[in-house]
């Protein structure tokens, strides 16, 4: 077959030339596409502890912001915080934050209001003995009240520090 001078086409050069740069794109896509499906469960799990991380922050610093009245640390075996809140000058309520054993060595934290428990958190990491550096706790009880919490899930750790100050702080303790 003849091509006539009016006929255009493209020439092999230019076929393997756009061959090249479809397969470069499809090379490039596809790395991304598996990226994502392998960072997919470590950001969900990146997710999951820094929620885990931000509700217990946030229970724990609104009771504190709440408070007026004493606040105890306890060892962590089961008990964690106890914060006393005066209602009137012969009564009280008392909040209590403890931990329940979960799998792996974590743990679920607990808050109790008279008596009603409920769930804060789950995948705390508590260990002051193995890694404080990296346990939840509570760094000072003065005012303003710092903790660090730590939750773990799977490979990933997400730890947030908190400042949580007493509107109206304790009255010092009578002589």
């Amino acid at each position: 077959m003849k091509l006539r001078t009016n006929e255009k086409g493209f020439t092999l050069i230019e076929m393997l030339v756009s061959i090249g740069i479809a397969a470069l794109v499809a090379g490039a896509a596809s790395a991304t596409i598996i990226t994502m499906q392998r960072l997919g469960p470590s950001n969900s799990n990146w997710a999951v502890s820094l929620r885990q991380v931000q509700n217990a922050g946030y229970w724990i610093s609104r009771d504190i912001q709440m408070s007026q009245g004493d606040i105890t640390v306890g060892d962590g075996n089961p008990l964690f915080l106890t914060i006393t809140q005066p209602l009137t000058p012969t009564s009280s309520r008392t909040i209590t934050y403890q931990f329940e054993e979960m799998s792996d060595g974590l743990k679920m934290l607990m808050r109790s209001e008279e008596g009603q428990p409920g769930i804060i958190a789950e995948y705390i990491y508590f260990d002051p003995t193995g890694d404080p550096d990296n346990s939840t706790m509570v760094t000072s009880t003065l005012n303003p009240v710092m903790l660090q919490i730590t939750a773990v899930q799977d490979d990933v750790m997400v730890t947030r520090q908190y400042q949580a100050t007493q509107r109206v702080p304790a009255p010092p303790p009578s002589p």
